[in-house]
């Protein structure tokens, strides 16, 4: 059993905030969702290669986004779930766009969403997928910075990363988070692929 869960504030107003891209991965990993507790959660199987299939929870919480552990932790002691088998999809300015990044455990840098995770389940253990958006103009701006959009042409490269996010949240549930460092952490996905010259025929 997993737990996946988004962070996200609940609200139209919010839907398209880069505070918000944790929701947008579990959005095209399920669509019935349903409510239970602070939360929207919904039940997903993801097969590994050998066959079997892997269970667990999405998680959306109904709280805000500082309050995510008042949600997290009910959950988390309702279906027995450690904290190594739940994984926190999150944005990070401290990674720019294109990049994202596994994380187990460890420090959580001023995020207070994952300060409130911590806080109810009384450990910093758990798993987090840090989704790049990039710093604001200045330190100052930070609020007001993930609670607004992606610009216009950063469409199509988000559109890339959060597809890539859902593959990776997946082969986290069924090959584990040190299969996902190596296979993701190092991902640029906003670099151009270079063209490579076609070999003239002698």
């Amino acid at each position: 059993m997993f737990l996946i869960v988004g962070q996200g504030n609940p609200g139209l107003q919010y839907a398209r905030t880069k505070h918000n891209v944790g929701f947008w991965v579990l959005d095209r990993l399920a669509s019935d969702f349903r409510h239970k507790g602070n939360a929207l959660i919904a039940e997903v199987k993801f097969p590994r290669a050998s066959g079997e299939w892997v269970s667990g929870l999405l998680v959306k919480p109904t709280t805000f986004y500082n309050a995510t552990g008042e949600a997290v932790a009910p959950l988390a002691r309702f279906y027995k779930v450690p904290p190594e088998r739940i994984l926190v999809i999150h944005d990070e300015m401290d990674l720019p766009p294109g990049r994202l990044r596994f994380k187990a455990g460890g420090g959580n840098a001023g995020n207070y969403g994952l300060e409130s995770i911590s806080a109810h389940l009384g450990t910093r253990d758990f798993h987090r997928l840090r989704i790049g958006i990039g710093k604001p103009p200045t330190p100052e701006e930070g609020a007001g910075w993930v609670l607004t959009g992606f610009r216009p042409d950063l469409a199509l490269l988000m559109e890339k990363v959060i597809q890539t996010a859902v593959e990776a949240a997946q082969t986290w549930a069924t090959e584990g988070i040190d299969v996902c460092q190596k296979k993701y952490n190092g991902l640029n996905l906003a670099e151009i692929p270079r063209q490579t010259e076609p070999e003239q025929a002698s």
